[in-house]
């Protein structure tokens, strides 16, 4: 599904990194990260419960490492690697998890393990920082100002004395990513994806965000619906046409100052979302058109952990802001990388499979907060 699979079948069967969407070939309408690991499994076995377990025991092996990294390099016992798991194991969490649908599955063991290694007192941190943000910035064009923030962020107050040389090769991994991906669309192409930009598909998606229906879909419903009634003129047959098409409509619709002041108005109701939702959400209608947003129990438990670590962030914040001690650093980061990650869903839309990588690095940050404290 979500356009990975004649993606695939294209790799798969004819060695091409291409997928037909709305009845036309799209080269840059996905990053390459997930559908070219799956695509990496079919040369061992095509066998589709070998692909599933065998790119979950891969994605859950990374965790496990950066996890044994980040505990004894920061002299805890090993055994509390077993109470950050407990976060995997709420029900959605661990759904998403062990999706292979979804980038989110794979962003929601790379960003964790981007946080506990870069609050780690690993030498070579900022080595496999880099790693993973280049891994990152392939996975889904969301993770942009990650990969583009918290690289700046270390390198001007990362001051440590044993860093000082080490915290520069952060910048290399997004650096790389961007000049692969750039260059590889601009070869297939002819134009260079960044930005905006990254995919081609982006313009036609803020076009769904800017829809004057969309409170009225939003977040109970899903956007497929509005994306259903999209149309563009029928000659339009090249991808970059087809965003440049969207993106000019788009700058004529923010252009209108009304239009513009609607559009912050779906802000308050996204935030609201990220922040509280407990409820099922982007639902489709059933055969007798109703919609099923009842309750998700397992998302209460995240959202617990994403309005506790967020005030516990502030409240670090305001009492350290003069110390700039350890645990202030360690906040900054977490507030950087939550925002950052929180600001494209904030500017598009989130649902809540995008949020499972925010509920679990919200955990880390409380069990480092709370360890730290105690030794």
């Amino acid at each position: 599904p979500f356009g990975h699979r004649p993606l695939i079948e294209n790799l798969v069967h004819n060695n091409i990194y291409e997928g037909k969407f709305i009845d036309r070939t799209f080269v840059v309408q996905k990053m390459p990260l997930l559908p070219i690991l799956i695509y990496s499994f079919t040369f061992i076995s095509h066998n589709f419960f070998f692909i599933v377990i065998f790119k979950n025991l891969l994605l859950f092996f990374i965790l496990i490492y950066f996890l044994k990294k980040y505990i004894l390099s920061n002299n805890l016992k090993l055994k509390k690697i077993f109470i950050y798991f407990l976060v995997y194991l709420i029900p959605y969490n661990m759904f998403i998890c062990l999706n292979f649908e979804y980038a989110d599955s794979l962003i929601s063991i790379l960003l964790p393990s981007l946080f506990l290694i870069l609050i780690s007192k690993e030498n070579n941190k900022y080595v496999y920082a880099s790693i993973l943000l280049f891994l990152l910035y392939l996975t889904k064009n969301s993770m942009l100002f990650v990969c583009l923030f918290i690289p700046i962020f270390i390198v001007l107050f990362e001051k440590n004395h044993y860093y000082r040389v080490k915290k520069f090769f952060i910048l290399l991994g997004p650096i790389l990513a961007l000049m692969i991906w750039g260059s590889f669309t601009y070869v297939k192409t002819g134009k260079f994806a960044f930005g905006s930009n990254m995919l081609s598909v982006n313009s036609m998606g803020m076009n769904i965000a800017l829809n004057k229906k969309f409170l009225e879909y939003y977040p109970k419903k899903s956007l497929d619906l509005i994306h259903h009634k999209t149309y563009f003129p029928i000659e339009i047959k090249n991808e970059w046409e087809i965003s440049n098409y969207f993106n000019k409509k788009n700058k004529e619709h923010l252009s209108n100052f009304n239009n513009f002041f609607e559009y912050l108005k779906t802000f308050p109701r996204k935030i609201n979302f990220i922040l509280f939702n407990i409820h099922r959400d982007a639902a489709l209608p059933d055969l007798n058109g109703n919609f099923d947003n009842s309750i998700r129990y397992s998302l209460i438990p995240s959202k617990l952990f994403i309005n506790f670590s967020l005030i516990l962030a502030l409240y670090i914040v305001f009492k350290n802001f003069i110390k700039k001690n350890e645990k202030f650093i360690d906040t900054l980061l977490f507030l950087l990388i939550f925002s950052a990650y929180s600001f494209p869903l904030i500017l598009a839309w989130s649902t809540s499979k995008h949020l499972v990588p925010l509920s679990i690095i919200s955990y880390f940050y409380i069990l480092n907060m709370n360890f730290k404290k105690s030794y």
